[in-house]
C-alpha cells in the first residue's frame, strides 16, 4: 500500500502542475530520407535533356520512353538498385505494363508520373552526395 500512496501522491502533483520541463539537452541527429522500392530504385538517372524527352515520348506514346530508359541502363544509365540486370528488366517490366494498362488509362497517368521521375532525378543529380540536413527533435509538450 505505500507504494500505491507514493504514486497517487506523485500524480497529485503532477496534475497540479500545468507544464512539464524537460531537462534533456542531447540533441539527436535525424536524417530525412525517403525508402523507396526496387521498382522506383530501377529508374535512371538520366541527363535533364534525355529525361526530358524520355518524359515526352511518355506522355504522347505511354510506356515509350521507360522503354528507351531501360536500355540507358545497359548503356551505363547510373540507377539507385546495384544490379544492373535487375534495373533493366524492372524498368522494361514497368514499359510493358504501361503499354498494356493503357486502354483503362491507368497505364498512361502511371507512364506521365514515371516520366516526371525521371525529369526530378535529373534536376537532383548529384544531391545525394550533399551533407545531410540535420533537424533537432522537437517535443511535443509546451515549455515555458
Amino acid at each position: 500500500m505505500d507504494s500505491e500512496e507514493k504514486n497517487n501522491k506523485i500524480f497529485r502533483q503532477l496534475k497540479k502542475q500545468k507544464s512539464v520541463r524537460i531537462a534533456d539537452d542531447r540533441t539527436e541527429i535525424v536524417v530525412d530520407g525517403e525508402k523507396h522500392g526496387p521498382l522506383y530504385k530501377s529508374i535512371p538517372k538520366l541527363p535533364m535533356g534525355a529525361a526530358v524527352t524520355c518524359c515526352l515520348f511518355n506522355i504522347v506514346v505511354p510506356g515509350f520512353g521507360t522503354l528507351i530508359s531501360a536500355f540507358t541502363v545497359l548503356c551505363g544509365a547510373p540507377t539507385a538498385l546495384n544490379r544492373k540486370t535487375a534495373a533493366f528488366l524492372f524498368n522494361l517490366l514497368s514499359a510493358f505494363l504501361q503499354m498494356v494498362t493503357f486502354i483503362i488509362i491507368v497505364g498512361w497517368v502511371w507512364s506521365i508520373l514515371w516520366g516526371m521521375n525521371m525529369v526530378t532525378l535529373a534536376m537532383n543529380w548529384g544531391e545525394e552526395k550533399r551533407t545531410p540536413y540535420y533537424c533537432r527533435r522537437q517535443s511535443s509538450i509546451d515549455v515555458p
